[in-house]
């Protein structure tokens, strides 16, 4: 018998204010909270495994006093994973004044959309490059197409996608259309500040490693989750239920890279675009392998620790460590 699936407060940043969403179900994805509890249909439904790229959002996380910006598929990412985050869809992006974001206009411009349901997650993808860029400086081809490999659109064939890419940065960015970084930084600092969730809640995220260690023994059944680029294929496709959910992405402990003299240790929760950063920063050859690793947005949510845990025969992760003699160090409370 399937067990009751408890409801959790949500809270995130959107728009310029605090969204709270009571009774969440630990297992709701965020692309049906966007679609069936906020309307924002803009966000498509595709594939609902993570592959297409219609449902992209953009994430910003305050880190060190900056905002950092991650394309990420809704669709298999779990809404409670977005707590005390920022999130921005294709309908934040128009001003008050239904201005178009430099990152939509170059769409329109370029003839980048055909039947247009696949528009709204590119959008997202470049809106995110755009703001990892600074204005979409400096953008060529070779990155945008790194950077939209989790976008696919069977209408134009790429190019004038491609061409919008390299042509947003030059294209004015409209009054109310631009993010207010410091106030941004400031809500997310001070949502964070606001009392967690209970230890023993329907959806942990546990901000250090002792108490994720505590939260592993205390709560054996729930269900531990990372990116879940391989969990949220559970829920969308085989219909899983979770009543509890333990989330590792948290605890500050694995989030970290470390540089030793003979050795560099990457913690569990790094995600898998900043862990190949890492890898190919110390072996410049291995860009190529990182680039085709998945899409970008996946690499954003997926974690090095997750591709080794779940053991999967598509975890493409496994050969390259297995030639580079890494190791796995485990920990239990």
């Amino acid at each position: 018998m399937t067990p009751p699936i408890s409801p959790q407060t949500l809270t995130f940043w959107r728009r310029g204010h605090a969204v709270t969403l009571d009774n969440v179900p630990a297992d709701r994805t965020l692309l049906e909270v966007l679609r069936e509890d906020l309307h924002c249909t803009g966000t498509k439904e595709g594939c609902g495994e993570g592959d297409c790229g219609a449902c992209t959002v953009v994430l910003g996380e305050a880190v060190g006093g900056k905002l950092q910006y991650k394309a990420i598929n809704s669709c298999i990412r779990l809404a409670h994973s977005v707590q005390g985050l920022a999130v921005w869809t294709t309908e934040d992006l128009v001003s008050a004044k239904g201005e178009l974001h430099p990152a939509q206009e170059a769409m329109v411009h370029c003839h980048g959309s055909q039947c247009g349901f696949c528009t709204p997650g590119f959008v997202m993808s470049l809106f995110g490059m755009y703001q990892n860029t600074g204005g979409g400086q400096g953008v060529d081809r070779a990155q945008a197409q790194v950077e939209l490999s989790g976008n696919l659109c069977r209408c134009t064939g790429y190019r004038p996608i491609f061409d919008a890419a390299q042509q947003m940065g030059s294209l004015p960015l409209p009054a109310g259309c631009g993010v207010n970084e410091p106030v941004v930084v400031a809500a997310l600092e001070a949502l964070g500040e606001r009392p967690a969730p209970a230890a023993d809640g329907v959806y942990m995220r546990p901000p250090t490693l002792t108490r994720l260690l505590q939260a592993r023994a205390a709560h054996p059944q729930a269900q531990v989750v990372a990116g879940c680029t391989d969990v949220g294929l559970w829920v969308t496709k085989m219909h899983k239920r979770f009543a509890q959910v333990l989330d590792v992405t948290a605890a500050e402990e694995l989030r970290r890279v470390e540089t030793y003299p003979h050795h560099i240790a990457i913690g569990a929760a790094v995600s898998l675009h900043e862990a190949y950063a890492a890898l190919v920063s110390e072996r410049p050859p291995l860009k190529t392998f990182a680039q085709r690793f998945a899409g970008l947005p996946v690499r954003n949510s997926g974690t090095l620790g997750g591709n080794v845990a779940n053991g999967s025969p598509i975890g493409d992760s496994m050969p390259l460590l297995i030639a580079l003699g890494a190791s796995v160090v485990l920990m239990r409370w």
